[in-house]
């Protein structure tokens, strides 16, 4: 007989189907079948599985810590640190070195910027001063057509953009029903309208940038981070 894992011992005593915890989740039901197999196939790696256990745990009511520690271990050398992960999955660029300058290279810039600035300071002196007697002050008020007028949003109409490597999205509507689920990679957009709310779950919150009824909400979150909101026309709450 093959033992169960602690994931999937966890959720039946608790009671719950696959089909409820994700559900409760936003979890596809394929993601969390395979990791209750202890396999990070189906999410997309060690990364995503961290975060998509926590949130079934605390669904199951079980501890989450020693959930991850299961799946972790059955990976052997394929768990490493999140970011090494994240790198080798081509989910993030690693950062590239930057250039040092040196003490007297920037001594030098300095001093030819000082420079350029003592010689335009006297070039403009010199102009002020020959036409101090000539140049009147004209102040305008702004025109109406100038002033930036808001415009009324109905529904939500929100944009998410790839920004730095890749993610999966998951997003359903009012009534539960999945509007999108899948990934998006850097430069990549993705559109979408709904007359009341959309719930959306991102698997590595800082890869996408958020733009709810024109306004730029930024960055979902941080590197690694799965993290969950709900968007209405009134603005965003993180679940």
């Amino acid at each position: 007989m093959t033992e169960i894992s602690k994931l999937r011992a966890a959720r039946e005593l608790a009671g719950l189907t696959v089909e409820q915890v994700a559900k409760k989740t936003n979890i596809r039901i394929g993601v969390i079948e395979d990791l209750e197999k202890n396999s990070v196939e189906v999410c997309g790696g060690i990364a995503y599985a961290r975060g998509h256990i926590r949130s079934i745990a605390k669904v199951v009511k079980a501890d989450g810590d020693l959930l991850v520690a299961e799946i972790e271990a059955a990976q052997g050398d394929n768990s490493r640190r999140i970011i090494d992960a994240l790198y080798d999955n081509n989910v993030a660029d690693r950062p590239k070195p930057k250039k040092v300058l040196k003490f007297s290279t920037l001594a030098g810039v300095a001093a030819a910027v000082l420079g350029i600035g003592f010689v335009v300071n006297i070039a403009i002196n010199n102009v002020s001063t020959s036409n101090e007697s000539t140049v009147a002050v004209a102040t305008t008020s702004p025109s109406p057509s100038a002033t930036a007028v808001a415009t009324d949003v109905s529904g939500v109409n929100l944009i998410i953009t790839a920004v730095d490597g890749r993610t999966w999205l998951g997003i359903t509507n009012e009534q539960g029903e999945t509007v999108f689920d899948g990934q998006i990679r850097s430069g990549q957009t993705q559109s979408f309208q709904d007359p009341d709310s959309l719930s959306v779950t991102i698997g590595n919150a800082s890869a996408v940038q958020v733009t709810l009824n024109g306004v730029d909400l930024g960055v979902a979150g941080k590197f690694g981070e799965v993290a969950r909101y709900k968007y209405t026309q009134a603005g965003a709450t993180k679940e």
